[in-house]
């Protein structure tokens, strides 16, 4: 950190650091824009991992494989700045459960990161603020048909 624009006291952040929290404030989308950016960098993850071996020359000569997990990455990023702030609708914690139940399907996505069970932790907090009781239903069960 410098002083040179904080009047000497170094323990205040510096332009560099201001000029990212202002990025940060400003990043701040709404939660059915987050949900968008997330699918689309999911479906993009799909998409350049069927082609693994291809390279993309004008991409650091990266290929599809190392372009596909780029596209992993950004979606959780997406995901967790989802999941992050409380809901306060039952409209965007239905966001964050189809967040949670897409990734939490996909074992190749479960063995890469912990964004999913994050993602879960957020979404019963939620739940619980919003007066709704969550059942965990195993995957490619029918939720109407109970587990009995």
């Amino acid at each position: 950190m410098t002083s040179s624009n904080m009047g000497g006291d170094t323990a205040l952040p510096d332009d560099e650091e201001l000029r990212l929290y202002q990025r940060a404030y400003l990043a701040q989308q709404q939660a059915d824009t987050l949900y968008l950016r997330w699918e689309a960098c999911m479906a993009h993850a799909v998409l350049l991992e069927q082609n693994p071996g291809k390279i993309y020359h004008d991409h650091a000569g990266l290929n599809g494989r190392q372009l596909g997990e780029g596209a992993r990455a950004a979606a959780r990023r997406f995901a967790l700045l989802l999941a992050e702030p409380p809901a306060f609708a039952e409209e965007i914690l239905a966001l964050k459960i189809a967040v949670y139940e897409a990734m939490a399907r996909d074992d190749d996505e479960m063995r890469r990161s912990r964004a999913a069970p994050m993602i879960e932790m957020a979404m019963h907090a939620d739940a619980k603020d919003l007066g709704i009781v969550l059942t965990k239903v195993p995957i490619g069960m029918d939720p109407g048909q109970g587990t009995h």
